[in-house]
């Protein structure tokens, strides 16, 4: 579906006013022999209160500047409260921050600039854009929107002016103005996207912020989604305002991290806006315990001497004579001389085989590889050639393929000869115990050949302590209120790495093998407990319910159970409230199925809702799944944000933003701290933007805003 929307502008001639100002005039727009001191392409952020603390001169020269403010060039988020046109021709803004502290931001209109001034281009643009929005009279008129300002320091007379700073100090003149800054942004990236590291080292990344749109704030920055015994700091541990810059993410792990692939999540937080990014953190095993922390041999096929098909471990077949699976010396190796080698011909079968064993004893086998994927083909939606990861059992008999990659992952290289990307850990901890066979099966069709190189194959050992795994046999009380103490019984539960309720993380405790007391997440877990140890993980039979939890849950509608017919409280875009069976609901038959069209499109949902004051908590909740055709690991084309927006809808925060980057198969829970909006009316809202090729659905359902 497609919708069109007409915008009818409507142009108001300004009267012409008979004069222009007096007093500093000059000085007001940027044609007095100090102007030149000013740097026109800096600017300095800074906020009202700053302003207003600033001394005030003992003398305001009339064609001069008082240094260094007036030759300053700054910028500030605040609320345009009100505006009117005065008789020398300048807009006069009233700005107020959050505390009620007011000064005055003023447009002259261009026909009062001198020739020359290098204010013209500026003060041209912010008049143009005040008037896009607005019609200014002689009359004082009431705007209430927030705006990011930059403008020139300038200190004015005293004479009772409306909103007038104790000081004088004004921005005159006003060179920018962006009228609901919510539309400024910033975007968060970091390089390189993927650290592997041996435990007990540590390795960088570089976080890069770019602004636009007038943002002007610091960026806070996090991590999250780290493996135990691992650390992340950040130098600087923020980017200072306008929020433009770098800081270096420092990933330490330590000797009893374990192996693994990790999704690290890195978040950056400022100016009401939250951005993510993506980290790819690989834990190798040091040494030492179980059977060996390798189980692959030549994992990089540098014991080939020659190209060949086969290698120490390795032995290859492919259905073209002459062709070798294995290759060495032809500079495409991701590291040393050799490689896997596959296709690169039409109709074309390759692969190439190790048998290896997982001892029982071990607590994670993680198999990962880096790939180089070169393609003649042209289409983006097509998979005609690929490469396959299979896992068999030590008499050949497929038992998975866990990973398939095509012509379509080609685009995650750059489509470069030489260049490699590494795709998540595959997880093989469950055939502990057993031998397998690891095969990679290339096939490719009958035109437009794919080239499949592989290199670096590992399957990673973590080696546990020797012991069992754990057991849950009861939990106490079987229902249990937010932030209530419920104890765990069972056996083998020393070393316990993790304890969670239906998959929420739960703060824990053991007090001995037997014994695990943890804390309810919040007040909507619901089903089954789970406690993973260095030895592996139990999960209980029967499941966990929270009731008397003491909350209200305020939203209307939450699971869109009423239909498409009948959405409200909520209002939703057309076609999004749906039953259909190809994506399934959460719960019950209906969801909010936003964009999935593989064109430019938006939609949206929300819902308005009164917390009540006296309230101690405020948790929103609801879950989410993220289905996408885009094959990009690093860029974000498609996404839902999810905001905090007043009665008026302007946006207060936004929660979280969310992408293509995060589809996956199922639902994940979602989970909000809204304390800050006790006692208010908002809008939950969510927005779903989509570009123009390739789908992204962003499908949600069972909302709650619990209260108490």
């Amino acid at each position: 579906m497609r919708r069109a929307l007409w915008l009818v502008l409507l142009f108001v001639a300004q009267p012409i006013l008979a004069q222009c100002g007096v007093e500093r005039w000059s000085v007001k727009t940027g044609t007095d022999p100090d102007v030149g001191l000013i740097n026109m392409s800096a600017s300095t952020a800074t906020t009202i209160q700053s302003l207003r603390a600033l001394a005030t001169p003992a003398t305001l020269p009339s064609s001069n500047r008082v240094q260094p403010t007036e030759t300053t060039i700054f910028t500030l988020n605040a609320t345009l409260t009100q505006y009117k046109l005065e008789s020398d021709s300048d807009y006069h803004l009233v700005l107020s921050d959050a505390s009620g502290n007011t000064m005055i931001g003023e447009i002259p209109s261009p026909n009062c600039v001198g020739a020359g001034s290098p204010f013209g281009p500026g003060i041209q643009s912010a008049r143009a854009q005040f008037d896009a929005r607005f019609n200014a009279t002689t009359s004082f008129q009431t705007a209430n929107i927030p705006v990011a300002i930059k403008g020139v320091g300038f200190f004015d007379f005293l004479h009772g002016q409306t909103g007038v700073a104790p000081n004088g100090i004004e921005l005159h003149a006003i060179l920018d103005i962006v009228f609901n800054p919510s539309a400024a942004d910033f975007t968060l990236a970091n390089a390189p996207t993927s650290l592997s590291l041996t435990q007990g080292t540590s390795g960088n990344s570089t976080i890069t912020t770019t602004v636009s749109g007038g943002f002007n704030s610091a960026v806070s920055l996090s991590a999250s989604g780290l493996p135990s015994g691992a650390s992340a700091t950040f130098s600087p541990a923020s980017i200072a305002a306008p929020g433009s810059g770098s800081s270096t993410l420092t990933i330490s792990t330590s000797s009893t991290t374990p192996a693994g692939t990790y999704s690290i999540t890195i978040t950056g937080s400022g100016g009401g806006k939250t951005h993510t990014s993506t980290l790819s953190l690989t834990v190798n095993a040091s040494g030492g315990g179980g059977s060996g922390t390798e189980a692959l041999t030549d994992g990089g096929f540098e014991s080939a001497t020659s190209s060949t098909n086969s290698a120490p471990g390795w032995s290859g077949t492919s259905s073209v004579a002459g062709h070798n699976t294995i290759v060495v010396g032809t500079g495409n190796a991701h590291a040393g001389s050799a490689n896997g080698y596959f296709g690169s011909a039409n109709s074309e079968t390759d692969t190439l085989t190790q048998t290896f064993s997982i001892p029982s004893t071990v607590s994670n086998a993680s198999l990962t590889f880096w790939t180089n994927i070169v393609t003649s083909e042209t289409t983006t939606t097509t998979a005609f050639d690929t490469l396959k990861v299979e896992i068999h059992n030590s008499s050949g008999t497929l038992l998975a393929t866990p990973l398939t990659l095509s012509n379509l992952n080609a685009t995650s290289d750059s489509n470069t000869t030489g260049t490699y990307f590494k795709p998540a850990a595959i997880d093989l901890t469950t055939y502990k115990g057993q031998t397998l066979q690891l095969v990679f099966r290339a096939s490719t069709d009958s035109s437009l050949a794919t080239t499949f190189r592989i290199d670096d194959v590992s399957v990673a050992l973590t080696a546990g302590t020797g012991g069992s795994a754990p057991t849950i046999t009861s939990f106490s009380p079987a229902s249990g209120a937010t932030g209530a103490s419920v104890t765990v019984s069972g056996t083998n539960f020393t070393g316990a790495t993790s304890v969670k309720f239906n998959g929420q993380t739960a703060s824990f405790s053991v007090t001995n093998s037997t014994t695990i007391s943890a804390t309810v997440p919040n007040c909507s877990s619901t089903g089954t407990i789970s406690v993973t140890t260095p030895n592996g993980s139990a999960t209980s039979s029967s499941a966990f319910t929270v009731t008397g939890c003491g909350a209200t849950q305020l939203l209307g509608n939450p699971g869109f159970e009423n239909g498409s017919s009948s959405t409200a409280p909520w209002t939703v875009s057309s076609g999004v409230v749906d039953s259909s069976t190809s994506e399934a609901a959460h719960s019950g038959s209906w969801k909010a199925w936003m964009d999935g069209y593989g064109s430019a499109h938006t939609d949206s949902i929300v819902q308005t809702v009164a917390i009540p004051s006296g309230k101690t908590s405020a948790t929103l909740t609801f879950w989410l799944h993220v289905d996408t055709a885009e094959t990009t690991t690093t860029t974000q084309y498609d996404t839902l944000q999810v905001q905090v927006r007043n009665s008026s809808g302007t946006v207060l925060a936004t929660l979280a933003t969310y992408s293509n980057l995060n589809g996956g198969t199922g639902y994940t829970q979602k989970s909000f701290n809204l304390n800050a909006y006790i006692g208010q009316t908002i809008q939950v809202y969510l927005v779903g933007t989509e570009d123009s090729t390739q789908q992204t659905s962003f499908v949600v359902d069972d909302f709650a805003l619990n209260v108490q």
